[in-house]
């Protein structure tokens, strides 16, 4: 009755729930790409503001530690003791970085 190539003839084969869902997903596969490629610009402004968060709260930690002992800000002592934790954060930081290679 009908041509080979007609769509008819796939309704036979397959059933109507499984049309829907093959044709939702053709809708939502190029929709979530493209909700990916629209959102990436947000999501980096936001990783890079989370990163100068961190880096200006370190700081502000760094100031006030070499503060407390007795360290005024400004002085070389002062400027001496934020270089030494800036050191010791980044050899710290190493170190997870390396543990985390080789866990991986």
């Amino acid at each position: 009755m009908y041509p080979e190539n007609n769509r008819a003839e796939e309704h036979s084969e397959y059933g109507p729930v499984y049309l829907a869902i093959e044709r939702a997903l053709w809708a939502l596969g190029p929709a979530l790409i493209l909700f990916l490629i629209l959102s990436f610009p947000a999501r980096e402004a936001a990783r890079q503001q989370a990163e100068a968060d961190l880096a200006a709260h370190i700081a502000s930690e760094n100031k006030e530690y070499c503060a407390k002992w007795g360290m005024p800000i400004g002085s070389p002592e002062h400027t001496d003791c934020i270089r030494d934790l800036v050191a010791i954060r980044a050899r710290a930081e190493q170190r997870v970085r390396d543990q985390a290679t080789t866990d991986f």
